[in-house]
């Protein structure tokens, strides 16, 4: 396969020691390359691109604090070092060198409080200094930037897509990252004629999470209004106590030459360099094992054990092997909820989390019957609570809270403060009965969310949303084990890679499909192009929701689904009621099964999906020669053609856009096996409204 580099370009940093400031600055030669991708990407040669004038502030209620002079010195690792006077008795300290994987450069900073009292202050970052440059790319076309934001807007109970995912600066200065811990921790910043970019990311999330306002340029010869800000929810403010050091929050900045489908590359190359191991990715069951499960397509909770034993065996039959999941519906029906899905459940004790007239076997039986026919049990938990539920009325120090001390109740439900010790051992003893006592071995984390990402939201024990939520992730996935299975859903990440760190196997990387159809599957795809270039083996898997369907639903429209799905590398995630599917349903069902080889590289040769509306009608699935799909069939990669449209239309790419000219290939269609021809190296089709291809390429 022809191998397109994305090139990473040597930085060097360079302070200016009387003006307290620092750049970083394109030394004009390559430094790093990673592989695997196809030909086509502008190299704009030496562009003098870089972040210049850069000053570390830190935000003190209504003061921002930033100092006039550096002084440095050499750290014993060689690294460079610096210091900078905030405040009397005050100093922020920095440790900067080369970035892990060798393509940038990596700013760690700290605080250092020599004063007698201690300081409080209520977040930090980098700003341009006034008239002192900002982030720069020279060349032509109109400055652009990405950031994942882009395709969703959330605010809870407000969420909505939005694109494109590539645009324009906005004309007022806005802040983008503050949607809690969905979006990736990452700015890209470039030039609409060039691939060439500047992507600023953050290299930890141990208790802050990044944020930037940009705007328009306000002088002649600036790129744009530039300004990081980290941030926190949960507590009012952070405290260094006098003689303490506290490390913040440590950043990456990048100069890559990529295509629009591999803008994130060199940011994950970092990552996957510092946080290897502990990528939940890199060891999960996912990649050949397909997942069913109960809710989607009009079952929700209306759900017996009946229904799932008839489904037990048909799922096995197809999927032979894999996870079987129930979602919310076991519980017993209380008013005023149809199915009392919350955390009340287990509470005082776990004896009537079943409703046993539904469910008479109880967890014991379901477990028992996916056991005996091969599946991997898993389960629907939320830490979620009911409004005037027994443990709001039993435990109100157990609600979080704002500072006003009302209950965090935004989204229609209440959460639990983590900071609460009380909190924390009944949901360490609710989840060791589902893994341990009932068996369960996978999780579907839904409906918390909230409990982090609340902007109001303060911890009566003192922390933050990152620090908690690291530690709920870090209990269930050590509860589960690392080949257990683990999904991270509400609300929806859009790319973070910390989450995986943190030990999810997948995230929800769309909204609900809920109940099937064409406009349900637009509005959840419109949310993944930004996930595409962050998933993978090597981090984590996208979970678009699930595929198939009911009867009702025309078959092309239920394939377009499933190839978008298989393409996208995620999850092989099913849904619906088994026994009603058509024989068409159920061969591709086991199409997909047997097909399941997930996480590999995804990319998108489609440019114009990243400046416009985010469906791409081309979609390209690598698959390395290691992988079982390689070594058991000999397909080197699966490509798909889309018409999301209501006319017909031709789509066409040629092999060299696909990467993969001068070889000799036969197509295949992937639903059919029949072949597919190519005309003079292109691949062409006539797509009905609705309609797609998807070919297997063999070597």
């Amino acid at each position: 396969m022809d191998q397109q580099r994305v090139k990473t370009m040597g930085l060097k940093l360079h302070l200016h020691a009387t003006e307290g400031v620092f750049d970083i600055q394109e030394t004009g030669r390559g430094i790093a390359k990673t592989s695997s991708g196809r030909s086509g990407g502008n190299s704009g040669g030496n562009s003098g691109g870089g972040w210049f004038g850069l000053q570390f502030y830190l935000q003190a209620g209504d003061q921002s604090l930033v100092g006039t002079r550096l002084q440095q010195r050499r750290s014993s690792s060689g690294r460079m070092c610096w210091r900078i006077k905030l405040a009397p008795g005050l100093e922020a300290h920095f440790e900067a060198g080369r970035s892990p994987a060798g393509g940038g450069i990596w700013i760690r900073p700290s605080l250092v409080n020599r004063g007698q009292r201690p300081f409080r202050f209520d977040g930090y970052g980098f700003q341009v200094r006034e008239g002192a440059g900002g982030p720069q790319l020279a060349g032509r076309g109109l400055p652009v930037f990405a950031h994942s934001e882009n395709l969703r807007y959330e605010n809870l109970p407000q969420s909505r897509q939005t694109y494109p995912f590539l645009r324009p600066l906005p004309q007022e200065p806005r802040c983008f990252g503050r949607q809690g811990l969905g979006p990736m921790p990452a700015l890209v910043i470039g030039r609409t004629e060039h691939d060439r970019w500047l992507v600023e990311g953050a290299a930890t999330q141990e208790r802050h999470a990044p944020s930037w306002q940009l705007g328009l340029p306000a002088a002649p010869g600036r790129m744009l209004e530039y300004r990081s800000a980290f941030f926190w929810n949960g507590a009012a403010r952070e405290e260094v106590a006098s003689g303490q050091t506290l490390a913040l929050e440590s950043t990456f900045f990048l100069l890559c030459e990529a295509p629009l489908d591999r803008i994130y590359d060199t940011y994950l190359d970092e990552l996957v360099k510092l946080y290897r191991q502990r990528f939940a990715g890199a060891h999960s069951v996912l990649d050949h094992r397909p997942v069913y499960c109960t809710w989607n397509y009009g079952i929700y909770t209306g759900l017996s054990e009946a229904d799932c034993l008839k489904r037990i065996r048909l799922a096995a039959k197809a999927q032979k092997g894999g996870i079987f999941q129930i979602d919310h519906g076991y519980q017993p029906a209380h008013p005023p909820h149809l199915s009392w899905g919350y955390l009340d459940a287990y509470y005082p004790d776990t004896g009537a989390t079943w409703d046993k007239t539904r469910f008479p076997g109880g967890p014991q039986r379901f477990v028992a019957e996916c056991r005996k026919a091969g599946l991997t049990p898993a389960i629907w938990w939320t830490p979620r609570m009911d409004i005037g539920g027994p443990i709001s009325r039993d435990h109100p120090d157990w609600i979080a809270r704002n500072a006003a001390g009302q209950p965090i109740a935004h989204v229609g439900d209440l959460h639990p403060d983590y900071s609460v010790p009380g909190v924390r051992q009944f949901i360490a003893k609710t989840l060791r009965t589902v893994i341990h006592d009932w068996g369960f071995a996978g999780i579907k984390l839904d409906f918390f969310s909230w409990a982090f990402d609340a902007p109001d939201l303060v911890y009566q024990g003192g922390g933050t949303h990152i620090q908690w939520r690291r530690w709920l992730l870090n209990l269930i996935r050590r509860e589960l084990g690392p080949q257990g299975y683990f999904l991270h859903c509400v609300s929806c990440p859009l790319g973070n890679p910390f989450l995986a760190v943190d030990g999810c196997d997948a995230f929800r990387a769309g909204t609900d499909i809920d109940h099937g159809g064409w406009e349900n599957h637009i509005a959840n795809c419109s949310w993944l192009l930004a996930s595409l270039g962050a998933c993978g083996r090597r981090t984590w898997y996208a979970d678009m929701d699930s595929f198939m369907g009911a009867p009702q639903y025309p078959d092309h429209e239920r394939r377009f689904r499933c190839a978008v799905g298989y393409l996208t590398a995620g999850m092989i995630d099913i849904s619906g009621a088994l026994e009603k599917f058509t024989p068409a349903m159920m061969r591709d069902y086991r199409r997909l099964s047997q097909r399941c080889d997930q996480g590999g590289r995804v990319l998108v040769p489609d440019r114009a999906a990243f400046f416009g509306r985010p469906l791409p009608r081309i979609l390209l699935r690598l698959h390395e020669p290691a992988s079982r799909t390689r070594r058991q069939h000999g397909i080197a990669a699966t490509v798909g053609l889309f018409n999301w449209d209501q006319a017909p239309q031709t789509l066409a790419t040629s092999l060299a856009e696909l990467g993969l000219a001068g070889r000799k290939l036969r197509l295949r269609d992937f639903w059919t096996g029949r072949p597919v021809a190519l005309q003079g190296g292109m691949l062409a089709a006539d797509l009905p409204p609705r309609g797609h291809l998807l070919a297997d390429l063999y070597l």
